[in-house]
């Protein structure tokens, strides 16, 4: 146990105790987060542009209305961008809105349009090939962002079609013509202003009130709240509700953690085993240290300096949302089931990464061996927004008790806040510390192998020998 203890003290030391360590702590959170804020900071890059959208009206009646309401936009944003200016995002004590968190919600995600528009009028008359291939040009030249093509028909109504119902809800296409098509706001702005002028259009002809028509626009509202429950006082009220963006990423960024401090553990523990190989440093160290002790001596130092790294983030999150004024935020409760899944989770990939590590002589050719355990590892991370909406569905039930994602996929079902049945939780540690110990056996016995093991790569068949029949008995 002694050497046990000496060799994990070594290996936490040579993994927290380095500038490269340091680094990696710090960059990881950037490059985690560094999307969600990296467009805020970046915002005031893009400025707002003037830009010019030919219109072609088939009709002769729908160009003067749209350029009432593009005109009413343009307005808008300006005042937008104006308000930005001089308002700062954050004003602390200000009470805000649900319309004005939204909006700067969007805005911290560059999901907003900027720019003004100004339509310039071509007569349908001169529309033809010749005509889009001229527009197209003007286009390409920077004169023009874009041209749209309102359809003649556009405004006539059509017999019930009983045979094909859909075609009664649906009006002539609209062609909206730029570089940027397929993602461009501008077809938004285009299919919601269309609308509006044609509702209104079909209204009059029929001798209703616009009136009528904001009224058939109004939508219900629906506030979400937590679950009711008891406080000290003996009031009851519903606990407090993320809004929608933190119910969605903050589960999201739990288990994130988990797999950054995973990674930032299993695999120096390849790249450490590997080099002490190809070195030939592990034949001195076994003549100290049999390749049992020396492979758990790696295993306990390596859980040690995942949890350190555990402690500090976690940590600096509690501090900065204690801050912040969103402390009862954090799923604080989540917290002890989070290292127990860590721990599990560290020792499982670390002792398959050791195990590989000491398989191979040079690093790319660990890369086929690492394809089935990255692909296990980042089975969650595929299915994460599935499982947010639906903690407790059968998908994120079935995936829980598949061990390799059981760490991954209880901490972000846990963290939505969601009541997580306690058998679950239980059956899930249980299946979990079952595979780690099984897991953990098997490398161990291809580690005792494969360290020694020199010359070409140990096929999968024999590394399967090792693991059934205990090389060293």
């Amino acid at each position: 146990m002694k050497k046990i203890l000496t060799i994990a003290r070594r290996e936490y030391q040579a993994m927290v105790a380095t500038k490269a360590f340091l680094i990696g702590l710090a960059m990881m959170p950037v490059l985690m987060l560094g999307g969600m804020y990296v467009p805020s900071l970046l915002k005031g890059i893009q400025k707002s542009e003037e830009r010019t959208i030919a219109v072609i009206d088939g009709t002769g009646e729908l160009f003067a209305p749209l350029k009432v309401i593009m005109d009413q936009k343009n307005q808008m944003t300006e005042q937008f961008v104006s308000d930005q200016e001089e308002d700062s995002p954050t004003d602390s004590g200000e009470d805000v809105s649900p319309e004005d968190e939204k909006r700067r919600a969007k805005q911290s995600l560059g999901m907003d349009d900027i720019n003004t528009y100004l339509l310039e009028e071509i007569p349908a008359a001169e529309l033809d090939d010749e005509k889009r291939l001229e527009l197209s040009e003007r286009i390409r030249d920077g004169e023009l962002h874009g041209f749209v093509e309102i359809p003649a028909d556009i405004l006539q109504k059509k017999a019930l079609n009983l045979e094909n119902p859909e075609e009664n809800i649906l009006l002539p296409e609209i062609i909206y013509c730029s570089q940027d098509s397929a993602i461009s706001d501008v077809k938004s702005v285009l299919r919601e202003a269309m609308t509006q002028i044609i509702r209104s259009r079909r209204l009059e002809e029929s001798g209703l009130s616009q009136m009528l028509l904001l009224e058939l626009q109004k939508s219900a509202r629906i506030k979400a709240t937590g679950l009711y429950d008891k406080a000290e006082d003996g009031s009851v009220g519903p606990e407090r509700k993320p809004d929608e963006l933190t119910s969605i990423f903050l589960p999201m960024g739990v288990m994130m953690l988990m797999f950054m401090i995973v990674m930032m553990s299993a695999q120096p523990m390849l790249e450490s085993v590997l080099e002490e190989k190809s070195l030939r440093i592990s034949e001195v160290l076994m003549g100290s240290a049999n390749a049992r002790q020396l492979m758990f001596g790696k295993l306990i130092g390596n859980v040690c300096g995942s949890l350190t790294v555990f402690a500090l983030y976690a940590g600096g999150a509690i501090i900065v949302a204690a801050r912040q004024g969103y402390l009862d935020v954090i799923p604080v409760g989540v917290l002890p089931y989070f290292v127990i899944f860590q721990i599990l989770a560290v020792l499982l990939f670390s002792s398959v990464f050791m195990a590989i590590g000491a398989s191979v002589s040079q690093l790319r050719e660990a890369q086929s061996l690492l394809l089935p355990v990255w692909m296990v590892m980042m089975l969650p991370l595929m299915i994460w927004i599935m499982v947010v909406k639906e903690p407790n569905g059968s998908l994120a039930t079935t995936i829980s008790f598949f061990p390799p994602s059981t760490p991954l996929m209880m901490t972000l079902r846990l963290a939505t806040g969601a009541v997580i049945p306690m058998w679950q939780i239980l059956v899930s540690i249980v299946l979990l510390i079952a595979c780690t110990c099984l897991g953990v056996i098997a490398a161990s016995r291809i580690y005792r192998v494969a360290i020694l093991y020199q010359g070409k790569t140990p096929k999968f068949s024999e590394m399967a020998s090792w693991v059934i029949r205990d090389p060293a008995k």
